[in-house]
């Protein structure tokens, strides 16, 4: 019984801290581009989204001591920001299914 109270006192807190055994989900979204290359991004790696009247900027991959990038992509105004946004939620509900 004793034994059996240990390995269970053992065992209890490392399965509630426990990290998932799967990796996220590779989604790719196309960036909206005139140019003949393609140029994709893994959304679930997106860390932030800012919208303003002019510009839609993208920032994925972050990582420590600022190594991550990102990507501006130009606007007419903040509804044309808006349907990007849009985009990629449809494309983030794809790849969840």
């Amino acid at each position: 019984m004793r034994v059996s109270a240990l390995v269970l006192s053992c065992i209890l807190p490392l399965s509630l801290t426990a990290v998932p055994l799967y990796a996220a989900t590779f989604c790719p979204w196309k960036i909206p581009s005139d140019s003949k290359t393609e140029r994709l991004i893994n959304l679930t790696v997106v860390q932030f989204i800012d919208v303003n009247d002019d510009e839609v900027k993208i920032a994925f991959g972050g990582g420590n001591l600022g190594s991550g990038h990102d990507i501006r992509l130009a606007t007419k105004n903040r509804d044309e920001g808006n349907k990007l946004i849009k985009s990629m939620q449809d494309a983030a509900k794809q790849c969840d299914k």
